[in-house]
């Protein structure tokens, strides 16, 4: 008769372990869902536009120290009209490098609304980094070909870039 109570004992045992153990699992689940929703709730992202010989270019601006080091690295594309720009608070020569990209990039500095310096089809697999003949306060990341598409040279004004944080 003892032994029957303590069969019963231990599987009343496990099920409250594994009730117990499946309550935690949701409970982190939950909380792990909230930190990420608020992680996006106060995310201060901000998207835009840029113009540049006429046409328009949907952007992300990049403006913290993170998002301007990760950059578009790790994704698998960006739509056809899309780039990121990178607001720095100071004019200076910033170079850049394609760390976890995987897609090629036209690359164009510019200063004071103005294009200073472009880099064409920079490759992926790129791994030096890239470096302006010139300061620039700005640098605009575009699909690659967008500059020969458009025709996008040395001195041409982009304007929609006076983002302020």
């Amino acid at each position: 008769m003892h032994s029957w109570m303590f069969v019963e004992y231990m599987i009343f045992v496990f099920k409250k372990t594994v009730f117990n153990l499946i309550g935690l699992i949701v409970i982190l689940g939950i909380v792990a869902s909230c930190l990420v929703l608020q992680k996006r709730v106060n995310s201060k992202v901000q998207f835009g536009q840029v113009s540049i010989r006429g046409h328009v270019f949907n952007i992300e601006v990049a403006a913290t120290k993170s998002e301007k080091e990760k950059g578009l690295g790790e994704r698998e594309l960006i739509c056809t009209d899309c780039g990121m720009l990178f607001v720095f608070d100071e004019t200076g020569n910033y170079s850049f490098w394609m760390k976890d990209m995987r897609f090629a990039l036209d690359i164009l500095w510019i200063r004071n609304g103005r294009v200073v310096f472009i880099k064409k089809n920079v490759s992926p697999v790129f791994s030096g980094t890239l470096n302006p003949m010139g300061d620039a306060d700005r640098v605009l990341e575009l699909n690659a070909g967008k500059v020969d598409e458009f025709g996008i040279a040395v001195g041409d004004e982009a304007s929609g870039i006076d983002f302020r944080f």
